[in-house]
């Protein structure tokens, strides 16, 4: 039986899921998401009375998703007709199975239904250059 892999829409949207877990539980209210991964922004989530619009890039070990300069600054022209900051998430994620067999090209297999473990830092808050 052949495992089959995961798409790059199918990796946003694994990646998306768990942005929106650590969003969850960090207090962070979730206005919307979206799947779509050219569409952005793909989360507005608020932070108090704070409103926060974000862009998710995921990819597989050994990479973490990258987001285009382009795409921030449509972020922040965006956000600022809101009022809301601007904040990027960039999440890596290896195949479980590889990381428990030491296994790097196991690692960088996403397979639909497998198990992963994910690297992210935290959200990286974004700004207009002065």
């Amino acid at each position: 039986m052949a495992f089959e892999l995961m798409n790059t829409q199918e990796i946003h949207e694994f990646g998306l899921q768990v942005l929106l877990q650590h969003l969850t539980e960090k207090g962070f209210e979730i206005e919307f998401a979206q799947p779509n991964k050219s569409e952005f922004p793909h989360v507005v989530a608020k932070q108090g009375e704070q409103l926060i619009f974000i862009l998710v890039a995921t990819d597989v070990y050994p990479n973490k998703g990258t987001i285009a300069n382009s795409d921030k600054q449509a972020l922040l022209e965006h956000a600022q007709t809101f009022a809301a900051q601007s904040a990027c998430a960039y999440l890596g994620i290896a195949n479980a199975d590889g990381v428990v067999n030491k296994d790097k090209e196991l690692c960088a297999k996403a397979f639909k239904n497998a198990q992963f473990y994910t690297d992210f830092s935290g959200l990286e808050f974004i700004h207009f250059e002065d």
